[in-house]
């Protein structure tokens, strides 16, 4: 990974933290998102802004390293909007090069490349200690599809999110239905984004660790229901179990995806999360671990997070 880049992420953070120095510190408190993802609506009523940070590397494309800005605004403790879109600093991936009518997809690196748009509405009920979370997501097709960070289109995805506290414990379980694959998982960035009706199911559970530290153990499953084109690059494991790559056009099931997923962060500074993530996938036999820098501008208070 390039140090600098890491070195300009880290100094913007800073400087937004800084920028916030005469602001009277609130306690943080601990609030989870769909699709494995943080969640984006933390519980502060009005504006907010968040600015995510990350490099990642994948077994199949090797590093790369985004910043994804975002702007929320929470109506009311049910009902909530966020926007953001993510720019690519580095990127790898599998692009295709067409020479006497022979095409071939080597390993290419691109930089300073946006991804798709995203706007999300969430519809939040939190009786006691269970919980819902209702989100629909509609993405733009700002993006560039060469490098599988675009779905061409635009895109949607709904899905519903149960969770019930017991003690340390937040078991939870999720499923949805839309029809891009980037909507479906947004806690890694795959080498590809595939386009058609798909059906994601996710069930696990997260673990306070004390001290505001959490841990949260997936399974994950994202099943096309209908005919797809791909974005990028699809693995297989062949017959012997080793990983391939397979550039894939369309076909019905080509980007089915399934596996476990596991992701801690912990608060640190004022308004700062360092989190890791690492997904491993059996069907298609790739693994992306990812560290992440979060910086929120206005951060919930422990006790009274409505204020």
């Amino acid at each position: 990974m390039r140090r600098s880049h890491w070195l300009l992420i880290l100094c913007l953070l800073a400087a937004a933290s800084v920028a916030r120095a005469q602001v009277a510190p609130a306690a943080e408190s601990g609030f989870h998102g769909i699709n494995g993802e943080t969640d984006p609506f933390p519980p502060v009523l009005g504006y907010n802004v968040t600015l995510n940070g990350t490099g990642q590397h994948s077994s199949v494309t090797g590093w790369s390293e985004y910043l994804e800005p975002a702007l929320s605004y929470r109506f009311n403790e049910h009902v909530a909007l966020n926007a953001s879109v993510p720019y690519y600093i580095s990127v790898k991936n599998f692009v295709p090069v067409t020479k006497s009518g022979a095409t071939t997809y080597p390993l290419r690196s691109g930089s300073n490349l946006l991804g798709d748009a995203t706007v999300d509405a969430a519809l939040d009920f939190e009786p006691g200690d269970f919980g819902e979370s209702l989100t629909a997501t509609g993405a733009f097709p700002t993006g560039n599809s060469e490098f599988g960070l675009s779905a061409n289109t635009p895109t949607y995805n709904v899905t519903n999110h149960l969770e019930y506290s017991i003690g340390i414990f937040t078991p939870d379980i999720e499923f949805g239905e839309g029809n891009s694959s980037s909507l479906a998982g947004r806690n890694v960035n795959k080498s590809y984004t595939a386009v058609g009706p798909e059906a994601n199911f996710q069930a696990g559970s997260s673990l306070d660790l004390g001290l505001r530290i959490t841990l949260d153990l997936e399974a994950y499953e994202e099943m096309p229901i209908g005919n797809q084109n791909v974005y990028g690059t699809v693995t297989r494991k062949n017959k012997k179990g080793k990983t391939v790559t397979k550039q894939v056009l369309e076909g019905t099931g080509v980007a089915e995806d399934n596996g476990f997923s596991a992701d801690f962060s912990i608060p640190f500074l004022r308004g700062f999360t360092f989190s890791g993530d690492y997904q491993r996938s059996l069907i298609q036999g790739y693994d992306i671990a990812s560290v992440t820098v979060s910086w929120v501008l206005r951060r919930p208070h422990r006790t009274r997070p409505w204020e």
